[in-house]
């Protein structure tokens, strides 16, 4: 009886497997949907339902011309349109000089001040002419007035007229010259009521800035060639390079460029090529380049050295062609690089690569891969997922 009991438990345990079994086979398919077909899983085959659900696309290794970063030494140096070399306008003596190298102003401020003769000479000129044409002023309003009257003739009114207009022009043509001196709209409204010192001609920057450089002495006798300071607006600066001509093609203006100063371990600036030359050296068979940069941080200095890295277009030459796939084709398993390769037979390789260089929408591959292999591009994440279940 307990024998009869044991064989029927046994039943029942080999029903309910085989019911189990029944159901997996029913619902989840009669075999394994991926299979591999050799003992390492690099060849492997996948049902044909996973297929018709998701369709493969391949493609194959393909030469192409890659943008190229050309790497160039170059040389920091001022925006010319923000840069100034200040000096006086007339002859004279520096009595006082109010900065110093590394000194930030303002545009208008003075920079030094100076004794002149011939500023002296100018203000006198200036201020008799003005003398002269107020009492030429009252004259001739007087000989208007007769000639209304008939007391005087024609000739005499406009003779004292035209004497008027001519002393007019001369204190026009005087207060003008003490304008192109450096004298400001206030200073001659002070000279003209005797509040201003002739010996005090300010020299002023024309635009704001940092001092960069300072020739003045106290003392000094300078002359309208010299220049006494460089005044310069430090937050955007020029980089001049020299590009070889038969790289020329790969610049363009608004091309993007990374600067690094050298010897730096800073972050990389940002600059953009803002001019390339029209004219080749012809003995060094290169042209200049010019980058534009924003040195709001201060990083850089006209004159220090730096390595640009300029992004150029695509440069169709042998030399520069590379055996690449997309991006999308390439997958990361286990710190490694992989490709999915469709066989002739209708089964898949996974294949580990060696890659080169990376863009935005390619890969360049190195080893792994043969010209005339199909890679799988579309539906190679589907692949993936398969092969790492194996």
């Amino acid at each position: 009886m307990l024998n009869i009991k044991k064989i029927r438990n046994y039943s029942l345990i080999v029903l309910v497997l085989s019911i189990g079994y029944f159901g997996y086979t029913k619902f989840f398919g009669s075999g394994k949907k991926t299979e591999a077909l050799t003992e390492d899983k690099s060849k492997f085959r996948i049902s044909d339902e996973i297929q018709k659900k998701h369709p493969f696309s391949v493609v194959y290794l393909q030469e192409q011309a890659i943008e190229e970063e050309l790497q160039l030494p170059g040389t920091v140096s001022y925006d010319m349109n923000n840069v100034a070399k200040v000096g006086s306008r007339v002859s004279g003596r520096l009595i006082q000089v109010f900065v110093k190298e590394g000194d930030h102003v303002k545009k208008g401020t003075a920079l030094a001040s100076l004794q002149s003769v011939e500023l002296g000479t100018t203000e006198a000129n200036y201020l008799k002419a003005r003398a002269r044409l107020e009492a030429l002023k009252v004259q001739s309003d007087r000989a208007k007035d007769l000639y209304e009257r008939k007391v005087t003739s024609a000739k005499e009114y406009e003779m004292s007229l035209m004497d008027y207009k001519s002393v007019k022009a001369e204190m026009e043509t005087s207060r003008n010259a003490l304008e192109n001196l450096g004298l400001t709209e206030t200073e001659i409204t002070n000279l003209e009521a005797g509040k201003y010192n002739s010996k005090n001609l300010f020299i002023r920057t024309p635009i704001s800035g940092s001092v960069t450089d300072r020739e003045a002495i106290i003392g000094q006798a300078v002359n309208a060639r010299d220049n006494l300071f460089t005044v310069a607006d430090l937050s955007v600066l020029w980089i001049n390079l020299e590009v070889y001509e038969k790289d020329l093609s790969a610049i363009r203006v608004g091309n993007e460029a990374k600067v690094v100063p050298i010897g730096s371990k800073d972050e990389s600036l940002k600059a953009v090529v803002s001019h390339v030359g029209d004219i080749i050296d012809p003995i060094k068979k290169t042209a200049e380049i010019r980058l534009e940069v924003r040195n709001s941080k201060g990083k850089l200095r006209p004159g220090q050295s730096v390595t640009a890295t300029v992004v150029g277009a695509i440069v169709e030459s042998t030399s520069n062609k590379s055996k690449v796939v997309p991006s999308s084709c390439v997958h990361k398993i286990e710190g490694e690089n992989f490709v999915f390769i469709r066989n002739p037979d209708g089964s898949f390789s996974a294949k580990k690569i060696g890659i080169g260089r990376i863009y935005d929408l390619w890969v360049e591959v190195t080893t792994g891969v043969e010209t005339g292999q199909a890679i799988v591009e579309e539906g190679s994440f589907v692949l993936k997922s398969e092969y790492l279940k194996l």
